[in-house]
């Protein structure tokens, strides 16, 4: 009985390591994309967006885990500006600006309620404006790169996240 119960733990943990990307409640694939457009009123389809959530789900998902860097460290790692430049540029060859101050600028305002994925999330980190910038990929997650964990997934009702916002743009239309 005894090892049937550790066989049983062990498989179950085994399960849960399965390596499914967990973000946007799984909405950059197909199965997580259909989920979302039951659950709106209106559903929602990629050839209405610039961003198609699996294309680009896809690409974030190779960063995932990746190590942050301070600027200018290149391959060895990722800051928030450079990681969001890196996705861009791989999902549809588009430059965005450099720094996350810019990268404020650019595209048009989004309102917190009208967030979809691909949009560029901004917080103030430091207490001196725009600081750090991620990308929101669904269901209240935005993907950035994390000072101590690097390239992560976090919610924007994270107390410490919620606490800083400072507001969305929309890059690709």
């Amino acid at each position: 009985m005894k090892y049937l119960y550790l066989g049983i733990v062990i498989i179950a943990l085994l399960t849960g390591c399965a390596g499914k990307p967990r973000y946007g409640g799984g909405y950059h694939t197909d199965e997580g994309k259909q989920k979302a457009e039951k659950k709106a009123e209106q559903p929602i389809h990629a050839s209405s967006y610039a961003v198609d959530p699996i294309a680009m789900g896809k690409v974030i998902d190779r960063y995932l885990g990746k190590p942050y860097a301070g600027k200018g460290q290149g391959r060895k790692g990722y800051d928030c500006s450079e990681f969001v430049g890196e996705i861009f540029n791989e999902y549809a060859s588009v430059h965005l600006p450099r720094t996350t101050e810019n990268l404020f600028k650019a595209g048009r305002h989004v309102q917190g309620g009208d967030l979809y994925f691909g949009d560029l999330v901004f917080f103030d980190t430091g207490g001196r404006g725009v600081s750090h910038v991620g990308i929101f990929v669904g269901f209240g997650e935005f993907v950035h790169a994390s000072t101590s964990n690097g390239i992560i997934i976090s919610s924007l009702s994270d107390k410490y996240y919620k606490k800083r916002y400072l507001g969305a743009r929309r890059v690709l239309e």
